[in-house]
């Protein structure tokens, strides 16, 4: 009976309070240090609970882990009985809510939750759910099912709303907020890339704006950087779409990717040795170099654009192959990347492997080979060589 008692109790708190944005598993000792929470059942019983298991107070909510293994199979007991019977939809929505919160794995419940809602739109029990959505991840921020689910009902209501403006602004603060506190977090960054189709072209630049600083301070987080390439590909994308003058179109072309590719030589230089930069320079090349030989295909100019480009990485992979040792290896393992960057180029435009080797023989440096002979450590060495088909080249 302790255990109906107990999830009856925090089914009470859950709908006196729906506005709940953190949760808090708390060891014992630590409830006496939190002092009286909000009373919300006048009974002894129910003080007894407030003061031992349960503290809720300014939309915060701490649960006791002394409980947590009885009131999850009373929650799960409770849910399953309410799903295989004939239980009223609220009931089966309030014990599905509680499970998740303790449980938040169990994809049943969140199956239960979207038959529930499927079955007549409303707005306002789609924000609700976006709300315990948020109450999950704020600590299980990495949490595939949540995250999942969460997607599910942004696109309900983006069926049936045609401005989502502000609904993906403020998805946009919340991934922000939870990628702060969680770091490393791709499923968050891919839950951002997501929201990218439901964006305004403003909105899509100001992310990108926005992202900037974040992107600095985050040198080491691949997941940011890949969320700036979803918005330049977004961006592009909007352009062609729209059908602009094609002059236009090329002149801010040549302006967003010029300006990202100066921002990213200079963290380069700035962080020595971050994979997450050379991989960002390996897209932006990948899509200028691109640009610039179907510029040369059909443009009337004989002035080649493509060799400056290629003059300019020469000197960043020699600037990054005579920087001096240091303790960390970080100006080894920046030589390494640069190396690897230019070898990645030639792979990717087999057009300019010509022009490569003539701009490395140009400041002597040798060939390809030579350069990655020269910058990678030796147990790397055989492998990259057998991977780009270097190892059989003669000496």
């Amino acid at each position: 009976m302790l255990a109906q008692d107990l999830l009856g109790h925090f089914e009470r708190i859950l709908h006196a309070d729906p506005l709940i944005d953190e949760v808090g598993f708390l060891h014992p000792t630590q409830f006496s240090s939190l002092g009286c929470g909000e009373a919300g059942d006048s009974s002894p019983q129910a003080s007894v609970f407030q003061h031992r298991y349960f503290w809720c107070r300014d939309h915060k909510l701490a649960i006791s882990a002394e409980i947590l293994p009885e009131l999850y199979r009373a929650a799960r007991d409770a849910y399953y009985n309410s799903r295989n019977g004939s239980s009223q939809a609220a009931n089966l929505m309030s014990h599905a809510k509680a499970l998740l919160i303790l449980c938040p794995d169990m994809l049943t419940a969140w199956n239960s939750r979207k038959m529930v809602l499927s079955e007549k739109y409303d707005l306002v029990k789609l924000k609700d759910e976006l709300q315990l959505c948020a109450l999950i991840l704020s600590y299980s921020p990495k949490n595939e099912s949540t995250w999942s689910h969460r997607r599910w009902v942004l696109k309900q209501i983006a069926e049936q709303h045609q401005d989502m403006a502000e609904l993906v602004e403020k998805e946009s603060v919340l991934v922000k907020e939870i990628a702060e506190r969680s770091k490393m977090n791709y499923r968050a960054w891919r839950h951002r890339c997501w929201l990218i189709p439901y964006m305004t072209s403003k909105q899509v630049l100001d992310e990108l704006k926005k992202s900037t600083r974040w992107c600095e301070l985050h040198v080491a987080d691949n997941c940011c950087f890949h969320y700036r390439r979803a918005l330049l590909l977004a961006l592009l994308d909007g352009h062609l779409e729209n059908g602009e003058d094609s002059l236009t179109w090329e002149s801010e072309t040549y302006l967003l990717w010029k300006d990202e590719l100066r921002w990213d030589e200079m963290l380069i230089r700035r962080y020595r040795g971050r994979e997450s930069l050379w991989n960002h320079r390996q897209f932006l090349s990948q899509r200028w170099i691109q640009q610039l030989l179907a510029l040369e295909e059909t443009g009337p100019s004989t002035t080649s654009q493509v060799d400056p480009f290629i003059t300019q990485e020469i000197c960043l992979l020699s600037e990054c192959l005579n920087d001096p040792a240091d303790e960390f290896e970080e100006s080894r393992v920046q030589a390494e990347l640069s190396a690897l960057y230019i070898l990645w180029i030639s792979k990717q435009v087999p057009a300019l492997k010509g022009k490569l080797e003539e701009r490395l023989h140009f400041v002597s440096m040798g060939r390809l080979k030579d350069v990655l002979v020269r910058a990678c450590r030796p147990e790397k060495l055989r492998p990259w060589m057998n991977l780009l088909g270097l190892a059989d080249q003669s000496q």
